[in-house]
């Protein structure tokens, strides 16, 4: 089995990408340098085609370090913020025991007298 292929990047989008990315940032913190940043960035991008694919390698190695980092972020605030009080809650305040793992019937076999008719098999959605 052979590794995925992966997919060619395109340094002008790259630039143009980051260029716009700290355009936003300019418009919602108003920090100019933010705006130079963005000026500078995109001249380099345009007048050189080398520079331009150094900064797309630059900018794929860092989503490559961040995404070892970001996702096991995101996932521990999930956990830590609606699983594991949701998990609590739960414990404390719902049933003993939900799954029956206890065993405490003398059976696990639960009658079920559910009498079919022909309307139930004609329409099953």
């Amino acid at each position: 089995m052979s590794a995925p292929k992966q997919k060619a990047s395109n340094p002008a989008k790259t630039v143009l990408t980051i260029v716009v990315g700290f355009i936003l940032v300019y418009l919602i913190t108003k920090m100019k340098w933010s705006l130079s940043v963005a000026f500078f960035v995109g001249l380099a991008g345009v007048l050189s085609n080398f520079i331009a694919k150094q900064i797309d390698f630059v900018w794929m190695k860092l989503t490559l370090v961040l995404s070892y980092i970001v996702p096991n972020i995101v996932l521990s605030i999930i956990f830590y913020l609606f699983l594991f009080p949701i998990a609590l809650l739960t414990k404390l305040f719902g049933k003993k025991d939900p799954m029956n793992l206890k065993n405490t019937a003398s059976s696990l076999f639960k009658s079920n007298n559910t009498v079919f008719d022909k309307a139930y098999f004609e329409k099953h959605w």
